[in-house]
C-alpha cells in the first residue's frame, strides 16, 4: 500500500497519526472515508445540502488554513448548469475548484472505476507531483485534468452496448440502437433505458 501519491491527500498531522498496522488498500480507503480525508459522492448528487462544500472547507483546514471560502456562488453556478442530475456534481467540482485555487489548494479525484466520486483536496503545488506517484490503485488526478467530456453508454434491450462521446451540456436526443434501431434518447433527450455517464 506504500505509495507517494497517498502523502498528498493528508496533512502533516493527519500523515503522524496514521494506524500503524499495514492496512490493505481497501482497509485505508475506508480509513480515509470514515475520517473524512476523502469524500465518496454518488453521481447523482449529494446526501445532504452543502456536503460537498463542507468537505472542502474542512480539508482546507486540516492542511491549516484559515481562509473562510464561500462555496455558495459555486453552487448557484453548478444549479444552473446542471442539465441532468448527473451535471451537477461535476459541474459543482469545477467551480469550487476555483475557489480552491484560489487559496492554494486543488481538488484531486480517486479513480476507483467506478461511477462514484472520490474528492480529496491537495496543496496546490502538489499537483503536477501527485499525478507522477500514483499507482494502479491510488490514482489520483486533478480536477483540471479532465477533458471536459461526458461519455455516455446504454445497453440496449437488444444487448448491444451504445456509446456516445459529447462535450458537458450538450444533450442526446433522437437517437437509436445502432444494432436494432429501438429509440434510445427521444426528442427530449429522455431514455428508458439507464444511462451510465463517465465524466471525462
Amino acid at each position: 500500500m506504500k505509495t507517494t501519491a497517498f502523502s498528498y491527500i493528508l496533512s502533516a498531522e493527519e500523515q503522524q497519526n496514521l494506524p500503524a498496522e499495514k492496512f490493505s488498500n481497501d482497509d485505508m480507503l475506508n480509513y480515509l472515508l470514515d475520517n473524512r480525508i476523502l469524500l465518496q459522492i454518488d453521481w447523482k448528487g449529494e446526501s445532504y445540502l452543502n456536503e460537498i462544500g463542507s468537505f472542502l472547507q474542512d480539508r482546507a483546514i486540516a492542511f491549516g488554513s484559515e481562509a473562510s471560502m464561500d462555496f455558495t456562488p459555486a453552487y448557484q453556478m453548478a444549479n444552473e448548469q446542471a442539465v441532468t442530475p448527473g451535471d451537477f456534481v461535476p459541474a459543482l467540482l469545477k467551480t469550487s475548484n476555483d475557489e480552491l485555487k484560489n487559496k492554494s489548494f486543488e481538488i484531486v479525484l480517486l479513480d476507483l472505476g467506478n461511477d462514484s466520486y472520490y474528492v480529496a483536496v491537495i496543496e496546490k503545488e502538489n499537483s503536477k507531483r501527485i499525478k507522477k506517484a500514483g499507482d494502479n490503485f491510488w490514482n489520483f488526478r486533478p480536477w483540471g485534468s479532465q477533458t471536459g467530456e461526458v461519455l455516455y453508454t446504454v445497453y440496449c434491450s437488444c444487448g448491444s452496448m451504445n456509446v456516445w462521446q459529447l462535450k458537458m451540456g450538450e444533450s442526446l436526443t433522437d437517437d437509436t440502437c445502432e444494432e436494432c434501431g429501438t429509440v434510445i434518447f427521444d426528442s427530449q433527450g429522455n431514455s428508458k433505458f439507464k444511462v451510465s455517464k463517465d465524466y471525462i
